[in-house]
């Protein structure tokens, strides 16, 4: 109907003048004609006017296609700032992030008539050349400016045109003259599409470290296809995450920390392995956000710019958990052969765990906690013993002496191995640069050095901003 909007026609007489033509659904109910009719048989309706209606709708098989196809497409709106008088003013934040799920909408074609009630044949004349000159034999429409509607465009065409109603010969009573255009036009009809709310940008992320972790030149920060650039986080409302591998499953485990909420022992110290307080459901969380399927995935920032990932779900016996599968193709590869466990060596002695020394199984390799025969060992100011020049009066532990009776240096950090007859260092961490990886095959954990310190490579917690979901992956 807006398409004839708009249309005049100009009167005849001395003074001439141009008429809007009013536009009227024309499959008016009887409640409604009888409304317009001023509830008098006596009133006759104006001319000219153009009234439209439905005429047929057709169900089109050429257009057909998949039915089970879902069109996805994610939508960033601009905030606004709202003032006093109540009007609202864009401003340059981001708003309101979507994920609209559309389902494939069912072709058909519409047919309708537009019928120009005229007195006389210049009214109609002056109306039909109006209107025919815009077909050719069609126009292109825009049905709604909505920007994430994909049936929005669509083609008008005139088919056929009955130029008169009246009958010949006409009989003595003069009825309104009435031209009827017939249209037919490709529509489609769609079903509901799922609108997805997605979660705040608590972070603007920029990779400004190599995957060796060493500092990127500033040229080298614009572009790069190696290495990720910027990106958004999206993080679900102010939640930090808390990563950790289960040792009795040995499945990784994720729970929620509240905004703010402290990972502190009694006595002040980090505990990274326990959680304070109650605990949130994680089937709470996720169904605010559109819930999930096996394939959703979950990710946690590094600070090399990398990600880890993997699939999760809900644990079946405490929501408060989620389980995730990671994926060992994003976890960092070992850099350092596998460790059998990580000692201090003032609480293991290993000749006394494996029956003698000569029974040490060859090829054990130690992470030590301690150093062992390092000056600060040996007392006084005497120098670190080496194996090259050491001390004749010193004695170092019983159960960290190599077969011959020496007793090996030791410093703290390090990996050392058992060759069978003395204890050899693989590792030092006075002469490593880098990250460095390794596995410690007692608890399945993998550890990373980094600025003098032993940690998990990537347990812990990771705060908003640093870890994301993929609900639709």
């Amino acid at each position: 109907m807006r398409v004839f909007i708009g249309f005049k026609y100009q009167t005849g007489g001395d003074n001439p003048e141009l008429r809007h033509v009013p536009v009227m659904y024309g499959d008016l109910t009887r409640q409604v004609a009888n409304i317009i009719r001023e509830n008098s048989e006596n009133k006759l309706p104006t001319v000219p006017r153009i009234a439209c209606y439905i005429t047929n709708i057709e169900l089109d098989t050429a257009r057909l296609s998949d039915a089970t196809f879902v069109s996805k497409i994610n939508i960033r709106e601009r905030d606004y700032d709202t003032t006093s008088d109540g009007e609202r003013v864009y401003n340059q934040s981001q708003g309101g992030n979507y994920t609209v799920e559309r389902l494939l909408p069912t072709p058909y074609n519409l047919t309708f008539k537009a019928d120009i009630w005229t007195s006389n044949t210049d009214q109609k004349l002056q109306l039909f050349e109006q209107i025919a000159v815009l077909f050719s034999p069609s126009i292109d429409l825009q049905t709604t400016d909505n920007y994430i509607d994909w049936t929005s465009l669509t083609t008008l065409y005139l088919k056929t045109t009955t130029f008169s109603s009246r009958t010949i010969p006409q009989g003595a009573e003069s009825e309104i003259d009435i031209m009827s255009l017939e249209f037919e036009t490709p529509i489609y009809i769609s079903p509901p599409a799922k609108v997805k709310k997605l979660g705040i940008v608590k972070n603007i992320i920029s990779n400004v470290f190599t995957e060796a972790g060493e500092l990127k030149n500033l040229e080298d920060l614009t572009f790069n296809s190696d290495t990720p650039q910027s990106e958004e986080r999206t993080t679900i409302d102010e939640f930090d995450v808390l990563l950790l591998k289960n040792p009795t499953t040995g499945t990784y485990e994720a729970t929620i920390l509240r905004a703010y909420e402290g990972m502190l022992d009694k006595d002040g110290t980090a505990v990274p392995s326990k959680q304070y307080g109650t605990r949130i459901d994680w089937n709470k969380v996720l169904e605010m956000n559109g819930g999930y399927t096996p394939t959703s995935t979950i990710h946690f920032l590094q600070p090399n710019g990398f990600e880890i990932s993997g699939t999760f779900a809900v644990n079946a016996v405490d929501s408060t958990f989620l389980s995730v599968d990671i994926d060992i193709d994003t976890v960092p590869t070992n850099t350092e052969s596998a460790i059998d466990a990580i000692v201090d060596p003032y609480k293991l002695n290993p000749i006394t765990k494996f029956g003698g020394l000569a029974l040490i199984p060859s090829g054990l390799r130690y992470l030590m906690l301690d150093d062992v025969n390092n000056s600060a060992n040996v007392g006084g100011t005497i120098n670190l013993p080496s194996e090259d020049s050491a001390r004749s009066d010193y004695d170092g532990p019983d159960g960290w002496k190599n077969l011959d009776g020496t007793d090996p240096v030791i410093k703290a950090n390090s990996i050392i191995e058992w060759s069978g007859s003395q204890w050899e260092t693989k590792f030092d961490p006075d002469q490593t640069a880098g990250i460095k990886y390794f596995t410690n095959l007692t608890t399945g954990i993998q550890y990373k050095y980094e600025n003098g310190q032993w940690l998990k490579s990537f347990e812990g917690e990771y705060a908003a901003g640093y870890w994301r979901f993929d609900l639709d992956a």
